[in-house]
């Protein structure tokens, strides 16, 4: 009696870690499914993958182990198996569908663009010393793009000790253009570097009781463009707004050698570029913006905005500085519109057709520091500031407050 005694807790107990290891894997399984299909490609996420492989890896190797003691423990197995077939089928679709086609921003090492490091390539100028910050230091933030600039800026002007008293990121931040109007009117920020903003960033502001200051320092272009591979070398500015609006959806319209959908990719709303892109269209509608299919948690899908995705059918569109400055891998090739090509040359001749102004934006009072600022943008060592770094320097000064 003992002895079946014993056999049966024996038997309980063998079931019970069974049933608490099956039940624990199939959670934590379900689990980081869901995260990794819905989350991003992070560390956090990817620590989970990595800690559900090995779990699984382990239940697979007892299953293995004990093949003959337990039925249970080749149940076990069967499950481990199916888990690590999941688990790696979801990593590898999202990168066949997503992640293999590189963004823009991806890659980019900041931390190049530090204003007090070492190998910075931020360039050094010599400002006068009237325009020296020592204390109450403006909060910068704003574009991507002009991020090489404004880093310059806290470089010549801002007096080292004080900004490394607090964060980097306090004085000196690169939220992208979407991000910092909503900062500026948060204030979370004193002053933005940064394209003008759209209709409806105007109106948020307006909402607030707030108006922007706007005041444009440097000219640049606002380029498209397609795979390296891709023989369009030059497209229309009628062309592009047929593209955008849905008129022109596949390349043999544009040139008789070719076949296939054209693909163009948009930005998020609110980012300069796409706010550039609706200056562009003017009244003429942009068709819905492209998505991508991901394999979502439970069976289910979600839809990302196609975000510079270099396809070999793609055309997209950035500004010229950032694609041959601060992502350049020569897989993209900038192309001509309207016969003229996006150079330094040609925005400050004014023929290329599609040029941004690059501008302070603040939507309080000035402050003294931030009109330092301004002013030093138009001063001699501010203007070289501009021109190296690869921007065309705006001639003269001018504020303007824009409305709906």
């Amino acid at each position: 009696m003992k002895n079946h005694l014993k056999v049966n807790t024996k038997t309980a107990l063998k079931c019970l870690l069974f049933c608490g290891i099956f039940a624990g894997e199939f959670f934590l399984w379900v689990f980081g499914c869901i995260v990794i299909a819905f989350g991003s490609v992070n560390p956090v996420s990817m620590n989970i993958f990595w800690a559900l492989l090995l779990l699984s890896f382990l239940v697979l190797f007892f299953s293995l182990l004990f093949r003959k003691a337990r039925k249970l423990w080749k149940w076990a197995g069967c499950a481990a198996l199916f888990c690590l077939l999941m688990l790696c089928l979801i990593p590898a679709y999202r990168w066949y569908t997503v992640e293999r086609y590189k963004q823009m921003s991806d890659n980019i090492n900041w931390y190049a663009y530090d204003p007090w490091r070492a190998e910075t390539k931020v360039v050094v100028v010599e400002p006068a010393p009237e325009f020296k910050i020592s204390k109450d230091l403006p909060r910068m933030d704003g574009a991507y793009a002009l991020y090489p600039v404004y880093s310059g800026v806290v470089r010549a002007l801002y007096d080292r000790r004080e900004f490394e008293k607090h964060s980097r990121w306090k004085y000196l931040d690169t939220s992208g253009s979407d991000i910092t109007f909503e900062k500026l009117l948060k204030n979370g920020a004193d002053l933005i570097f940064s394209a003008p903003p759209s209709k409806k960033q105007i109106a948020d502001a307006e909402a607030k009781g707030l108006k922007y200051e706007i005041t444009p320092f440097a000219k640049e272009a606002f380029v498209f463009f397609v795979n390296s591979k891709n023989p369009v070398d030059n497209l229309t500015s009628q062309q592009i707004r047929d593209i955008y609006a849905g008129k022109i959806t596949d390349w043999s319209q544009i040139d008789t050698r070719l076949s296939g959908n054209i693909k163009p990719f948009q930005r998020n709303q609110g980012s300069g570029s796409q706010t550039m892109l609706e200056k562009i269209m003017g009244n003429t509608p942009i068709m819905p913006p492209l998505k991508e299919d991901r394999l979502g948690g439970m069976g289910g899908i979600i839809n990302d905005v196609a975000n510079y995705r270099n396809y070999q059918e793609a055309v997209g569109f950035t500004f010229r500085y950032f694609s041959t400055e601060m992502f350049k891998n020569g897989e993209i090739k900038l192309l001509a519109i309207d016969g003229v090509a996006p150079t330094v040359e040609n925005i400050r001749n004014g023929t290329y057709p599609f040029i941004a102004d690059c501008c302070i934006i603040t939507v309080r009072p000035r402050s003294e520091n931030i009109r330092k600022i301004v002013d030093f943008m138009f001063s001699p060592a501010g203007k070289e500031l501009i021109e190296k770094t690869g921007y065309v320097a705006f001639p003269g000064k001018q504020i303007t407050s824009p409305q709906l």
